[in-house]
C-alpha cells in the first residue's frame, strides 16, 4: 500500500509539471508573437508618417527641411530608401534577425537615396531641385 501511495504521488507530479512546463512554453510563444506585432505595428505607422511628411516636404517647396526621428525599438536597424525610379518608399527594419519590409507609393516625385539609421536616430526629409524639377530627398 506504502508503495503505491509513492507512486501516484509521483504520477500526480509528474503531470502537474509537466501541465506548468506546457503553461509557460505557451506563454513565452505568445510573447514573442506580441513583440513581433508590435514591431511591425511600429514599422507601419512610420513608413507612413515618411510617406505623408515626405508629401508636406514636397508641398512647401524648395529648401524645406523635415527632421525625422525613428522609433524605439531594441536592436533594430532602419533602411529607408527612396526609389525614384519606381517612384516608391522602401523601408526596410532589421529586428534581432528579424526583417520588415514595407513598400509605400509616393504621391510627390523622389529622387534616388538610402541611408541607414538606428532606433531612436534621427534624419531629414528634404527637398532638392534637378534641373527644372523638384524631388523630395532623404539625408542623414
Amino acid at each position: 500500500m506504502r508503495g503505491q501511495l509513492s507512486l501516484d504521488l509521483l504520477f500526480a507530479f509528474v503531470l502537474v509539471t509537466l501541465t506548468m512546463l506546457n503553461l509557460i512554453y505557451l506563454a513565452n510563444n505568445e510573447m514573442a508573437h506580441a513583440e513581433s506585432f508590435d514591431a511591425m505595428a511600429k514599422v507601419r505607422v512610420f513608413s507612413a508618417e515618411i510617406v505623408d511628411h515626405t508629401a508636406k516636404v514636397y508641398a512647401v517647396g524648395e529648401g524645406y527641411r523635415l527632421k525625422e526621428e525613428t522609433p524605439q525599438i531594441s536592436g533594430a536597424t532602419f533602411r529607408i530608401t527612396f526609389n525614384g525610379v519606381a517612384n516608391k518608399i522602401i523601408v526596410n527594419v532589421t529586428v534581432d534577425g528579424k526583417s520588415y519590409w514595407i513598400v509605400k507609393n509616393s504621391t510627390v516625385p523622389v529622387t534616388n537615396a538610402s541611408i541607414v539609421v538606428n532606433s531612436g536616430e534621427s534624419f531629414w526629409i528634404t527637398t532638392v531641385r534637378i534641373g527644372e524639377m523638384l524631388y523630395a530627398n532623404i539625408t542623414e
